[in-house]
């Protein structure tokens, strides 16, 4: 008699819309004075800009992503894009352009772990929805949108059409603003926040759209501005989220933290599959917590990624206060499942 064989679950699947891009990192002693020299001893080439990020961070949690983006026809969109499919994400609906180059930053990284950008955004200032995009998101039963896709007229367009096929199916909207639309726009990402069904928004952000320093009245005011279903990153803090309209503060994970650079998008990447596989919010938190302390202990973003069990292992080893640590195990356990287990 045969034994039945176990069928894992389908890969839950989601819309990725915003920058892909090349980043170029250097590790710097310190950030120089106007006119002095900062030479470093190598340069590092990554995939970067936060779609591809938050790609490839969902391919680690066996979600299925979508990026829907543009590059530029030249070397460097060659080699971003081997590096996604050496990731396991689909470039079809990533699309070429003879009129711009492939987005590039050059990332500046001191020891303390902060790092500062220079660049450009390029072919990602005109993207546009191709018939074989609208195909899929009209089959979409969630998206995620980034700020940066409102700076320009063309992709605005292109993210609100996204916007409103995915919620016309039903399906719901992640939104993660950025710094510099935060900043520069701020009246048009708080319209755009009352829109979607989860608001992924940094602490800075936070300030530079509402004014506020401090988290928790910042969150009153993005509430009060209509935005709903906010979840704060705070950093080495940990994040801040609503439950029944009541702000929940998530202890961090504490390690040692080389870059920053993709730990909001390795967040980002925790909390949307959370929600895809319907986990509570505030077991969500505690994975994304994990998943963005992880992506700092790695210089770059992209393809350096935390796996699951990077995370896995810093939920194992640090017990937090209280009856968060009892949501760590359930985290811990899910991440054991034979849906999650890792696959290296």
């Amino acid at each position: 008699m045969l034994r039945s064989l176990a069928v894992p679950p389908p890969k839950p699947s989601i819309v990725v819309f915003g920058d892909i891009n090349a980043d170029i990192i250097a590790r710097v002693n310190s950030w120089p004075k106007p006119g002095e020299e900062c030479l470093a001893p190598s340069l590092e080439l990554h995939c970067g800009g936060v779609a591809a990020n938050c790609a490839i961070a969902l391919t680690r949690w066996q979600v299925r992503p979508t990026p829907i983006a543009q590059v530029g026809q030249d070397p460097i969109a060659q080699a971003v894009l081997k590096k996604l499919q050496a990731q396991d994400v689909g470039t079809n609906h990533i699309h070429a352009t003879n009129k711009a180059m492939t987005g590039l930053l050059y990332i500046n990284v001191t020891p303390n772990g902060q790092r500062t950008f220079f660049g450009s955004r390029g072919a990602n200032r005109s993207v546009r929805l191709q018939p074989s995009d609208l195909a899929v998101v009209k089959c979409a039963s969630a998206a995620i949108l980034m700020g940066y896709s409102f700076l320009d007229p063309q992709p605005a367009k292109a993210a609100l059409r996204i916007l409103r096929e995915v919620r016309s199916k039903k399906g719901w909207i992640a939104f993660d603003p950025g710094m510099e639309p935060s900043q520069k726009i701020s009246a048009k990402i708080l319209q755009i926040a009352k829109k979607v069904d989860l608001f992924l928004v940094s602490q800075e952000e936070a300030c530079a759209l509402t004014g506020e320093a401090n988290a928790h009245k910042a969150l009153y005011k993005l509430k009060k501005a209509g935005a709903t279903n906010i979840v704060m990153k705070l950093g080495k803090y940990g994040c801040l989220f609503t439950e029944n309209s009541e702000p929940r503060e998530v202890p961090p994970f504490a390690v040692r933290s080389v870059d920053s650079t993709g730990a909001g998008d390795a967040f980002n990447a925790a909390f949307l599959q959370a929600k895809l596989r319907d986990w509570p919010a505030s077991e969500a938190a505690v994975a994304a917590n994990a998943a963005g302390a992880a992506a700092t202990q790695s210089i770059g973003a992209g393809e350096q990624a935390p796996t699951i069990t990077q995370i896995a292992r810093i939920l194992r080893t640090q017990r937090l206060p209280g009856p968060w640590d009892e949501i760590r195990k359930r985290v811990l356990r899910r991440l054991s499942s034979r849906s999650l287990s890792p696959s290296e």
